[in-house]
């Protein structure tokens, strides 16, 4: 999930530096934002109360997650967050928790311990597809982690999202060079023409 930010907030940056606005934002057309709200909604109910509304939360979560990159998915990025989303979900599916894999932790500098809640399991020789869980070390100063594929391909997709929501042209704006004609008619300021 940090990743997730950090990227968006270097999209944003971008996106700002090449004549993107906030404002844009408003006139995205992405359909179906109800859809995340629910869906965090579910995975905040599930992880709070715990028991079976654990997985009817996570399994909720994943449908209106899939119905709004269903309704969404000719939008910059979306694809990507279809492709991470699926490959996160289908690494999960298979081994009932994501896979952490300890090479990625030391990488990070984590030890094996912080992998503590139902959501995340060790790789082990058991697990089933480990390339597609957590094998990715993030070692950013103050934010050491391991994140998927998956993980990866949804900051990429929400990153573009966000940076052609903003309306980010690829293109640094600049004043164009003055003429010789327009640099030889001005003085400077504090040499008056003669």
């Amino acid at each position: 999930m940090l990743l997730v930010l950090l990227v968006m907030a270097l999209a944003a940056g971008a996106a700002l530096l090449t004549g993107g606005r906030f404002t844009a934002l408003a006139n995205n057309g992405l359909t179906g934002l109800h859809w995340l709200v629910a869906a965090a909604t579910g995975q905040l109910l599930g992880t709070v109360t715990g028991g079976i509304a654990y997985p009817v939360g996570l399994i909720g979560s994943a449908v209106c997650i899939s119905v709004f990159l269903r309704q969404n998915l000719r939008r910059p990025g979306v694809a990507l967050l279809a492709l991470g989303f699926c490959a996160n979900a289908l690494v999960v599916v298979l081994n009932g928790a994501m896979p952490v894999s300890r090479t990625a932790l030391a990488r990070a500098g984590l030890p094996p311990s912080v992998v503590d809640d139902p959501r995340h399991e060790l790789s082990g020789a058991d697990t089933l597809l480990p390339w597609l869980g957590d094998v990715v070390p993030v070692t950013l100063p103050g934010l050491g982690q391991a994140v998927s594929p998956g993980d990866l391909l949804i900051a990429a997709g929400a990153g573009l999202l966000l940076y052609a929501g903003m309306g980010g042209t690829g293109r640094i704006p600049t004043e164009p060079a003055p003429s010789w004609h327009q640099l030889e008619t001005k003085a400077p300021p504090d040499h008056p023409a003669q």
